[in-house]
């Protein structure tokens, strides 16, 4: 019997988004890891037999993985597509009944440790400060600036950022977040923050009422996080900061700033919409040797020698 990849692919997407509430881009990004694989197994092949998806080889799997090495690509990116090729491949077994045992005994490889790098409290404000650019319209600036704060003041992705629809306006002292796998999360909003979105509003040229996002292009239309990611660039490389201070970052030194202040992780668990204490746990290494530093230059008995 032949199959249309293709349809295959579509199917999967839909269970993915459908029955396992993952987002539209973690879906884009599975079906593209996918397809990279089956057009690597296959070539130009449109269609296949059931057998042909059963009897994909470890070798050619391994050829798979030493190809995605070849390209550099990370430790991180490539445990992310194995696991989608596990993913798809269980649900085959479960909807078309085909079974691979090459890729049901695939393990995934460690992914890289790599400790968040927020942003100092000072750098903050130097980075806010930055997106006042001459050549940029103030209508964008007000824009950008009102972003900016979102994402530091109340731990949004930028996804959710650029997601938020007109209809939750105002937000008064708190903001209801869709984050990943559609779950929502209520967020305190400083009034700094509330601010700055009025502020983007009024010079806002176009209608923000009649509109769907919040946000909006320099067309009127929807606009992209990637938009909003080149604006930090200039803003970051105007004052020097390094490539890490990215959006996400922002998120990064929002925790590890609430987690120095002395919010409990639990809290700050709820605040990020992390599913697991343990991806929380991880700003508590990013301030160790801070804290280290702090207890010997304090402790009496240091102090003494």
């Amino acid at each position: 019997m032949k199959i249309e990849l293709n349809v295959l692919i579509k199917e999967w997407a839909s269970y993915n988004i459908n029955l396992r509430n993952l987002s539209d881009n973690t879906v884009k990004a599975y079906s593209l890891d996918l397809k990279d694989f089956l057009y690597f197994s296959f070539q130009d092949s449109k269609t296949v037999l059931k057998s042909d998806l059963s009897n994909i080889s470890s070798h050619t799997i391994r050829l798979w993985i030493l190809s995605l090495r070849n390209r550099s690509v990370k430790a991180s990116s490539l445990s992310r597509k194995i696991s989608s090729l596990k993913n798809f491949f269980h649900w085959l077994e479960n909807s078309h009944n085909i079974f691979n045992s090459a890729i049901s005994k695939l393990d995934s490889p460690k992914k890289d440790k790599k400790l968040p790098r927020p942003i100092t409290i000072i750098e903050i404000k130097r980075l806010f400060n930055a997106f006042e650019n001459k050549k940029e319209k103030q209508w964008i600036i007000s824009r950008n600036q009102a972003i900016f704060l979102l994402l530091y003041t109340c731990g949004l992705r930028i996804s959710e950022a650029i997601d938020l629809k007109t209809n939750a306006l105002p937000f008064n002292t708190s903001i209801l977040v869709k984050g990943k796998g559609k779950k929502e999360r209520m967020v305190p909003i400083l009034n700094i923050t509330n601010q700055a979105i009025e502020n983007y509003k009024k010079k806002c040229p176009y209608p923000i009422s009649s509109s769907e996002y919040v946000f909006l292009s320099i067309r009127g239309k929807r606009m992209s996080p990637r938009s909003f990611q080149k604006a930090l660039e200039r803003a970051r490389n105007s004052i020097g900061l390094p490539s890490s201070t990215t959006p996400h970052s922002l998120r990064h030194s929002y925790a590890t700033h609430l987690l120095n202040a002395g919010t409990d992780l639990r809290s700050i668990q709820k605040l990020l919409g992390h599913s697991a204490l343990s991806s929380t746990q991880i700003y508590t290494q990013v301030e160790q040797k801070r804290l280290l530093q702090v207890y010997k230059s304090t402790h009496p008995r240091e102090r003494a020698n």
